[in-house]
């Protein structure tokens, strides 16, 4: 893998990108990071689940029954009611240093151009090119959220909620993508008030909520297989588809 290109002025020197034209680039991604702040439409879209990745637990929208296709995309367009913020920041990301946030953009994204004949990251005067500039300011908003939402399921698991799908759901939609978690109700409602209070105090409760309030979305996922395949054109009417306190953070750009 690449080593991460650092958002700066000096890093960035004669270097250029792509944009991307569209949403293609997630494709193959059949599941999407999220924060809590989507959560309410989010929600209502997709089925969300819990994932670890390392010792890590990460909020994602499945939008797949299968790793390497994402069943909202098509022909680099986005199909559902609700589109993932992480789409229109991709591929640009925050890494944290101590107090700071570094903003990095991924090599590996195939959009920079060896060649120096794309776009500028930033023009002469040391600023951002707008196209940076948007997804820069986008990332500043949604960083502080994506915070929030990882002290919130540091609580969770902390309180012993967290459990797999049911088997039989995973059997019925013929899923084959492993470690979607959802929130075990049963443990939820016998912890006792101390234990409930942390959760509340981590804002993990909305979360904790939404996870189980948005699997009977499923459904989605197996119309989505049945109705838009990869090698099938998107269906026409999507109406009959789809029916209708952070903490600070210093983003540092001076190196």
């Amino acid at each position: 893998m690449t080593t991460p290109l650092v958002l700066s002025p000096k890093e960035c020197q004669g270097k250029t990108w792509h944009p991307p034209v569209d949403l293609a680039f997630a494709t193959h991604q059949a599941l999407l990071p999220l924060h809590a702040g989507e959560l309410a439409k989010a929600a209502a879209s997709m089925p969300l689940a819990l994932v670890k990745e390392g010792r890590e637990w990460r909020l994602v929208g499945v939008c797949g029954l299968e790793t390497g296709h994402n069943l909202f995309l098509k022909d680099g367009k986005w199909l559902g009611n609700y589109r993932p913020a992480w789409l229109a920041t991709w591929p640009f990301a925050v890494v944290a240093v101590g107090e700071k946030g570094i903003v990095t953009f991924d090599r590996d994204s195939g959009l920079e151009d060896p060649h120096g004949a794309g776009e500028p990251f930033f023009d002469d005067a040391g600023q951002m090119r707008e196209a940076v500039a948007t997804r820069v300011e986008a990332l500043k908003t949604h960083h502080r959220k994506h915070q929030a939402t990882h002290k919130a399921l540091q609580a969770l698991a902390r309180a012993k909620v967290i459990t797999p799908w049911p088997e039989a759901l995973t059997s019925q939609l013929g899923l084959a993508i492993d470690g979607l978690h959802m929130i075990d109700e049963r443990a939820l409602s016998q912890l006792d008030d101390e234990a409930f209070l942390a959760l509340r105090k981590a804002q993990a409760l909305p979360i904790a909520y939404a996870l189980n309030l948005s699997i009977p979305q499923t459904h989605l996922l197996a119309r989505l297989a049945r109705l838009n395949p990869a090698s099938q054109a998107a269906p026409d009417n999507l109406d009959e588809l789809f029916g209708e306190g952070d903490d600070e953070f210093v983003f540092n750009f001076d190196s």
